[in-house]
This record gives C-alpha cells, structure tokens and sequence, in this order.
C-alpha cells in the first residue's frame, strides 16, 4: 500500500478576493503522477503555488517553473549542484550521499550520460529533465511542475511525459503533479488526474474516471471524439 506524502484538507484557492475553489481536499500519495488540467483562467498555476506553499515537516515540496533559461557555461552537474545551494559546504561542495543522489537523479532520468555537456546545448526535453533532477537531489516527497510540456516539439513533450510517469514508478518515488493542455499525452503518463472547472467544481479521479473528469470542464464539445 502506498504512503501518503500529504493530506490537503478544506484548502480555498484564490488570488487577491477572488475565491476559484473552497474546501478542497485530496491526498497526495507517494508515486502518485497526478495531471492537472483546465482552461487558462481556471487557476491550475493557483493551485500549484498553494501547495507549493504548504508547510509539511514530512515532505518537502519543490516547485519547478516553466521557461527557465538555458544560460550557456554551466555543465549539467554544475547546474544541478547550484540549485542545491542550500545543500552545500561553505566551499560548494555536496557531500558524498548527495553527489551520489546527483548521479542517481541523472541515472533515473536516462540523462547521466549528458552530465559533462554545456545546458546550452541540451534539447528542451533534456533541459527539462535536469531541472526535474535537481528536485530529486534535494529529496522532494513531491515535485510541481507548470506546463513542463509548452514550447517542446511532440518527441520532447512524449519524452518528458514518459520520463515524469518512470519516476514516479517503484519504491519511494517521489509525487508528481504537472499542469498541461496536452490532454491525451498526459492521460498516458498519470495516475490520477485534477480537473478545474471554469463552473467552479473541484474535480479529481483515478483513472477509472478521467475521461469523463476531463470531458466535464470542457462542456462544448467531446475532445475525445475521433
């Protein structure tokens, strides 16, 4: 039986005084690889910040933003150690477990053997991927994503869906929850899936239920029609 990382219970999720969802509950288990979807407006970066924000001495949440720039001059282990800055010795250094951590997130993400190569010259599928890793060397029980799919061509997108679904396949995986407009990908990579809609209903279902959570905040049309 899987753990559970978190309990979110009665949360209201919002910006300024506008209230988009009130008392929302669900768990966030280990291994879960939850999609989360709805129109622009529907508040899927709202929610994730407020988890982001949640303070649970058990689990540590990561959030990792889109569009991060691939500024030439750092290796893929470089720019995975800086992100870890809170990690290091006062000389910027991991210690041992963690650079064994390091290796180990690039091993699981299928990108160990770009550890050496400039981050300028990575596709955005395997940008994305590091990014993803530096959440695992910093032992996230729970791991955000806005829109890792946007602006990657239809191979990259395939690639980091399938890479996010393996992580979060086998003993001790971290939780994933990314947003996204590539519904059918997405339905592939998750086991669970959040669905905002622009009627203010909260809905989130295993798979059993997906298609017809997913249907329901698009009501003007049958986006799984073939």
């Amino acid at each position: 039986m899987r753990r559970t990382l978190t309990h979110i219970d009665g949360m209201t999720i919002g910006h300024g005084k506008k209230v988009l969802y009130e008392n929302v509950s669900f768990d966030i288990d280990e291994g879960d690889c939850i999609m989360l979807c709805g129109a622009n407006g529907s508040g899927k970066t709202t929610l994730l910040k407020a988890i982001a924000g949640l303070q649970d001495p058990g689990c540590r949440v990561t959030m990792i933003p889109s569009r991060i720039p691939k500024v030439k001059g750092f290796s893929v282990k470089e720019f995975v150690k800086v992100s870890c800055f809170k990690q290091t010795d006062m000389t910027g250094k991991l210690s041992e477990s963690d650079e064994a951590a390091l290796r180990h997130a690039l091993e699981r993400l299928g990108i160990a053997h770009l550890m050496d190569r400039d981050i300028s010259t990575l596709s955005d599928g395997e940008f994305q991927k590091t990014c993803i890793a530096t959440s695992l060397v910093q032992h996230a029980g729970i791991i955000l994503l806005d829109e890792p799919t946007a602006f990657l061509d239809a191979e990259n997108k395939i690639s980091v869906l399938q890479g996010l679904a393996d992580l979060c396949n086998g003993k001790n995986s971290p939780a994933v929850i990314f947003s996204t407009h590539d519904l059918h990908e997405g339905l592939k990579a998750c086991n669970k899936v959040i669905a905002l809609g622009a009627d203010g209903v909260f809905r989130i279902t295993s798979m059993a239920g997906a298609e017809e959570a997913v249907q329901g905040i698009f009501p003007k049309g049958n986006i799984f029609q073939k």
